[in-house]
């Protein structure tokens, strides 16, 4: 191999200058390689492998959360059933509004079953809230005060919530054999308002 005699020249006047002079040219080119070492490769390397270890961490933070769900997943099925059962439950005491008129009929049959003439029933306004409406209902009814007391009653014991307000009882005829009252009021009910 050739060495350019320039190089040789460099090397020998290197060599004669004093041991101090070329320890610190050497330790100043060592630290050179050192430096660029640290900040060309290093610092990015280190700054990278912090970045991984972060995202590792994550995806393990990740990992074991789906594993928690693997794990219980029987469970988180179950409780979904759970969940639908209550809400179709919520759903048929709460009804849509083409349920509102199977519920009118349900009242006017129960009133009939136990002797109660319904004379009116008038829907008022609506009041709407978050997720259900209530919708009250002007009613007016006969029916001797026992007849009344049980269609209350039976009313109560509907699939679909009704609250009974504003009640106004009055003797309507009154005989010998039975006293007929006549009773105006409010009904209450609710419907369920779905979000489009």
């Amino acid at each position: 191999m050739n060495i350019p005699e320039e190089v040789l020249t460099k090397f020998e006047d290197f060599a004669r200058l004093p041991k101090l002079v070329r320890a610190v040219i050497f330790s100043g080119v060592i630290g050179l390689f050192v430096a660029g070492y640290y900040f060309g490769i290093h610092q990015g390397v280190s700054e990278e492998l912090a970045q991984l270890r972060a995202e590792e961490l994550e995806l393990e933070r990740r990992l074991s959360g789906a594993r928690s769900v693997s794990a219980n997943l029987d469970g988180f099925k179950d409780e979904l059933q759970s969940l639908e059962g209550r809400f179709e439950f919520a759903l048929r005491r709460l009804p849509n509004q083409k349920q509102i008129e199977v519920l009118l009929t349900d009242i006017s049959n129960l009133g009939k079953t136990v002797g109660v003439e319904i004379k009116s029933f008038r829907r008022k306004p609506e009041q709407l809230h978050d997720f259900y409406a209530e919708v009250p209902l002007a009613i007016e009814l006969e029916g001797t005060y026992h007849d009344v007391a049980r269609f209350f009653d039976r009313m109560s014991k509907l699939s679909r919530i009704v609250n009974m307000g504003e009640l106004e009882m009055n003797v309507g005829t009154e005989d010998a054999d039975e006293t007929r009252v006549n009773v105006s009021g409010t009904a209450v009910t609710f419907r369920f308002i779905e979000k489009v």
